[in-house]
């Protein structure tokens, strides 16, 4: 038992420090630069401006409207329905390694620490990986998101939003700017497999809403 004990905590010295590094290279290189990358394209797309090399192809679904700060709000909306839906659709699957986690914790707390030698060993490389931290980011960030786009919904159900733009422009920038607020602390980190999957329908259930919404 002592020998595995040792093993087991070379190996998770070595997994801290690899989960470190990794997080270290996709929180301040990988994401900044994705992060960036969309907020040009997002300009691009909304105000007609060149800032990226290369913009996206069909990213958004709104060319027929006109250039300013109405296409933004659109763009925005739908930027808010697209990560709100997905966040909100791996959620059931981001719930079940975190309850795998509590039900270990709970079967070594039954059998008790000192009997089980290895114990405090896997339980220090799971909270190493921060899998429950993940998990209250995950849920944060889908309660605020949903607020997001509730407010979004509520904008545009106002008949005259496009005629009358100058009346609603704070709350356009307000619904904005906490947006890009909340990605920038906690970010969506949708797999690309589940945006592949889900963004046919995603995109129809988007022009559905556009019909709903008289955008």
């Amino acid at each position: 038992d002592k020998k595995i004990e040792d093993i087991i905590n070379i190996v998770n010295i070595i997994g801290i420090a690899t989960f470190f590094l990794l997080e270290l290279i996709v929180s301040y290189i990988l994401i900044p630069q994705a992060e960036n990358k969309r907020r040009d394209d997002f300009i691009d797309n909304s105000f007609g401006s060149k800032f990226s090399t290369s913009s996206s192809v069909e990213y958004y679904d709104n060319d027929e409207l006109g250039d300013g700060l109405y296409k933004a709000a659109v763009n925005m909306f739908e930027n808010c329905f697209f990560t709100y839906s997905l966040i909100n659709n791996v959620t059931g699957r981001r719930v079940i390694i975190p309850s795998l986690v509590v039900v270990v914790i709970v079967v070594f707390a039954y059998y008790g620490f000192k009997e089980t030698p290895i114990a405090l060993s896997v339980l220090q490389a799971l909270f190493s990986a921060n899998i429950l931290g993940l998990l209250i980011r995950h849920l944060i960030l889908l309660s605020k998101l949903e607020h997001i786009h509730q407010a979004w919904i509520v904008l545009f159900q106002q008949d005259d939003v496009k005629t009358s733009l100058g009346k609603y422009q704070t709350q356009i920038y307000r619904n904005w700017l906490q947006y890009e607020t909340l990605l920038s602390q906690i970010p969506a980190d949708i797999p690309s497999r589940v945006y592949n999957h889900l963004n046919p329908k995603l995109t129809e259930d988007w022009k559905n809403l556009k019909i709903k919404y008289k955008i």
